[in-house]
């Protein structure tokens, strides 16, 4: 039931001023011209779902303007196509409006597309219409066990190798997430054998370790996002962190970029994302790499929290091209163009088919190159990308499967 107070008040979007006009309506949102590589789609949503403007970042930006003036109102309607968005940035990084690093032009930052799309959702959210069923029952788990895998907070930490036995406190912590604790044990439980093989000995902060907070972030529950993260700042403030280190790519955006909004000042650790600790050990002696990937053909699927929204691209890469006797060979839309994996901003929960229709893209492209392995470092784009891939015959690998 919609709540009538909040609606049309619009607390969030009227936050962001002249932001929300940024937009010239040009389509390169759509299907961008470029005159180095010609034609290319950019909204992996639009290609699956009826195509019509709301579908894609120009109408969006119409209804947000519809909204501000007076001409549209909140609905449940309008809800089921905003939250079908998976907040991947491929508009914001194709726009001519957004940031430009090397133009320096006062109308520089003047358009986010994600920051807009989040806020809307926000509004929906204060209105009533939002978040979608789906994404309304994980958080509501989340309030209780702070995870959105409907699992008990206590199992956070079963994945716990025998015999291994981390400290609650020190300057550097691994920050767990929900989603590899919970559902890809093995990758977390791989992460801190190499740690401990390197001779390092984070710290983890159960039980006092919540959900990060990007679930709650991208589908507009806002006040439970701020909540969370506010715990966990402390938490890990008070264990003594000054160096978090992160895998999860969904939690190192949220850790990196958005904990620094919410605590309205810099945190009081740095955030580093496991890439980055694993080439240091690698450079240093401390670990190898498999060698039984011998004549394999690897190719590197950028996450969008981790590329488009924190420009994070080369650590990944200097990883695999570290591998001996492979070929490391990069699909064609990579890095800034890399087309997402259909996971993320709440689709893959309350929009699965439409996640899945993604995915097959992606792993088409993978195919086009003659890859034979996909590497990524997100637990989300891992799960639904080999929803697809494994069908193909191509074994999705996390970073830290190549140690």
């Amino acid at each position: 039931m919609a709540n009538t107070q909040e609606i049309g008040k619009l607390r969030n979007l009227k936050k962001l001023g002249d932001l929300l006009y940024g937009c010239i309506a040009c389509g390169d949102c759509r299907t961008a011209v470029r005159y180095t590589v010609g034609r290319y789609k950019v909204c992996p949503v639009l290609e699956h779902t009826p195509g019509f403007e709301p579908f894609f970042a120009r109408g969006k930006m119409q209804i947000v303007r519809g909204l501000i003036e007076g001409r549209l109102k909140l609905s449940q309607e309008l809800a089921n196509v905003i939250y079908q968005c998976t907040t991947c940035g491929d508009c914001h990084a194709t726009c001519h409006q957004s940031m430009d690093p090397n133009i320096n032009l006062s109308i520089g930052k003047y358009l986010d597309h994600t920051k807009i799309y989040e806020a809307l959702r926000a509004d929906l959210v204060d209105a009533g219409y939002g978040p979608m069923t789906r994404h309304r029952e994980i958080l509501e788990w989340c309030k209780k066990e702070h995870n959105p895998y409907m699992e008990l907070h206590q199992n956070r930490i079963s994945w716990m190798p025998e015999g291994v036995d981390l400290p609650s406190r020190g300057e550097l912590v691994f920050f767990m997430g929900c989603t590899e604790p919970y559902r890809q044990p093995e990758i977390i439980r791989k992460t801190i054998k190499l740690l401990l093989f390197a001779g390092m000995r984070p710290a983890l902060i159960h039980p006092e370790e919540y959900c990060c907070g990007s679930v709650a972030l991208r589908t507009g529950m806002r006040d439970l996002a701020e909540e969370l993260a506010l715990h966990n700042i402390r938490a890990l403030r008070d264990a003594g962190a000054k160096e978090v280190v992160v895998h999860c790519a969904g939690c190192y955006r949220t850790l990196k970029k958005d904990y620094p909004d919410i605590y309205g000042q810099e945190l009081p650790f740095k955030v580093v994302h496991i890439t980055e600790i694993l080439n240091r050990l690698l450079v240093e002696g401390k670990l190898m790499l498999r060698e039984d990937f011998k004549n394999g053909r690897l190719t590197y699927h950028d996450p969008c929290h981790l590329g488009r929204h924190c420009d994070f691209y080369e650590p990944p890469r200097e990883i695999i091209k570290k591998l001996s006797g492979v070929e490391f060979i990069e699909m064609k839309r990579n890095r800034t163009t890399a087309w997402c994996c259909g996971a993320g901003g709440g689709v893959k929960s309350a929009f699965p088919n439409l996640a899945e229709k993604i995915a097959r893209v992606r792993v088409e492209d993978a195919k086009e190159v003659g890859a034979n392995y996909i590497v990524t470092v997100c637990p989300f784009c891992e799960n639904n990308l080999r929803s697809v891939a494994e069908k193909e015959g191509i074994p999705v690998l996390d970073i830290v499967d190549l140690f």
